[in-house]
């Protein structure tokens, strides 16, 4: 059986993906790519002690090399993807959960001092936000709305094999009202990249995920965030919150619609990377 060392075949792996994937992303996916399948750690790669791989593991290895190398997202290879600690199934009809995103479910949680909340999230998607935040905050109640079926369905999933108190209905917000439900906060992270932004964006975002849940028109990048805040009013209860993921650009604008329908309270919260990432108000 022929042997192989783990720090060569790291580095082959990196020398692999990088022409496609650049530096920093072809080691960050070399690490999984070892773990997943040959079971090596960083502590093997480190120690670069001998191991034989059979077969099975070379064919998965090139099949899984050769799909990251056509832009393939590693999560939904896998149909596996981590968000605020939990593991949530992904496919093609999820946009896979972002990192940056974890940050709004931790700002959510601390906002005020919760008290059985009832919460709806527009455009759940994988349902990370709705489970995660039903995971997060004790004794709240979670609903997310989608308007795919298919998204429903793996939210549904991913709620049940997390024990998340949350439930999912289908629902299209640009042309139906929210139920007549007194919620405690609404949150959504509805499509906000312009069409024009496409040129910008990565391979593997722009052939794999959904476009339904990436984009707006170029002339109207506010639509959802518009028709939210608007039937909001009719479904938050007095000083219940709304928040939202936002795009960068028009964090000024958002302030604006909050304030334009009635909202107090409105604030801009920026991600890691220093962006403006997230508003909040608070309907009076």
């Amino acid at each position: 059986m022929e042997e192989y060392f783990p720090r060569n075949t790291f580095q082959d792996t990196v020398a692999l993906l990088n022409s496609e994937l650049g530096p920093q992303e072809s080691q960050a996916l070399a690490y999984i790519i070892l773990d997943k399948i040959f079971r090596l750690s960083k502590t093997d790669i480190i120690v670069n002690r001998q191991f034989f791989p059979d077969s099975l593991q070379k064919k998965k290895y090139n099949l899984l090399v050769r799909r990251l190398i056509n832009n393939e997202p590693i999560q939904y290879i896998f149909k596996e993807a981590e968000f605020y600690g939990h593991r949530f199934y992904v496919d093609k009809n999820v946009l896979i959960p972002r990192q940056e995103t974890e940050l709004l479910i931790q700002i959510i949680a601390n906002y005020r001092r919760w008290n059985t909340p009832t919460m709806a999230d527009i455009g759940t998607g994988s349902g990370c936000i709705s489970c995660a935040l039903a995971l997060a905050i004790e004794h709240s109640q979670l609903i997310g709305y989608d308007i795919s079926q298919e998204a429903l369905k793996i939210a549904q999933y991913n709620a049940a094999r997390l024990g998340a108190n949350a439930t999912f209905a289908k629902l299209d917000i640009l042309k139906q009202e929210l139920p007549d439900t007194k919620f405690d906060l609404i949150v959504s992270n509805p499509p906000y990249v312009m069409n024009k932004e496409k040129a910008e964006m990565n391979k593997n975002v722009l052939e794999f995920e959904p476009a339904l849940a990436l984009f707006v028109p170029d002339e109207n990048p506010l639509l959802f965030y518009k028709t939210i805040v608007e039937k909001s009013r009719q479904a938050l209860k007095e000083d219940g919150v709304l928040f939202f993921e936002i795009n960068e650009q028009f964090g000024a604008e958002t302030l604006s619609l909050f304030e334009e329908s009635g909202f107090t309270q409105p604030k801009l919260y920026k991600d890691l990377n220093d962006k403006q990432r997230f508003a909040s108000a608070v309907l009076q």
